[in-house]
């Protein structure tokens, strides 16, 4: 194989990537996550974080001398939409395909939502910029929880 592509930028991405790596795979290796975000821990998001006992430093699960080590292609802020395995491609939605050898699925799993989204002082915290914006509304002063 000489390109992996792992579709998740997350924990299980990043220990995808790893483990990749640590068997000696050295060829071209595609991570590609729909946030913008580096790979960061999400369960101090509604413990830590909130609370301001931790800033986004703190949530990050890798640093800048092992993302070099991993010498990976991080494509962030953009979803996979598809995979065309006859063409052996990963299908992103900006437009753009990603050719692969292989692929590692790591999506990990998503926030269910409340029928009738968009009800005023209901939050979703599953991401990062999520927990930002619950932070920034709970700092502005008094509110009910």
């Amino acid at each position: 194989m000489r390109t992996v592509t792992v579709v998740g930028a997350s924990l299980s991405g990043l220990y995808a990537a790893r483990e990749l790596r640590a068997q000696g795979f050295d060829g071209r290796l595609v991570v590609v996550g729909d946030e913008p975000h580096p790979p960061y821990d999400r369960p101090p998001l509604s413990k830590e974080f909130l609370t301001g006992r931790a800033d986004e430093e703190d949530l990050a699960l890798t640093d800048a001398e092992e993302t070099a080590e991993l010498d990976a292609d991080w494509l962030l802020g953009v979803r996979a939409r598809g995979l065309d395995a006859r063409g052996r491609t990963v299908l992103l939605d900006d437009g753009r395909t990603v050719s692969t050898d292989g692929v590692v699925v790591a999506t990990g799993a998503s926030a269910r939502r409340l029928k009738g989204g968009g009800l005023a002082g209901v939050h979703t915290l599953r991401t990062l910029d999520d927990a930002r914006a619950l932070r920034a509304r709970l700092t502005r002063g008094p509110c009910r929880v």
